[in-house]
């Protein structure tokens, strides 16, 4: 007699399907990366800048500070 249940049958299935999908997924966007480094550089270069201005206003306007960094945290995302 079998222990797995139909439904921890779908369970272990829908699990590989969704770890399957996001190996691809994976997989497309380091293509992508190793295909068109100019953008990856050009969105470090972006960060870095906003990074390196939200250390130079940290001192004086901590808030603003703070939303750049938090803008920095999000380029690439899209």
């Amino acid at each position: 007699m079998s222990t797995l249940t139909p439904s921890s049958v779908s369970t272990v299935s829908g699990g590989l399907s969704g770890a399957l999908k996001a190996f691809i997924g994976e997989a497309s966007a380091l293509m992508e990366a190793l295909l068109s480094p100019g953008k990856i550089l050009g969105e470090v270069e972006q960060m870095r800048a906003l990074l390196v201005a939200a250390n130079a206003a940290q001192a004086t306007d901590p808030a603003r500070a703070a939303a750049l960094r938090t803008r920095a945290s999000r380029i690439g995302l899209n």
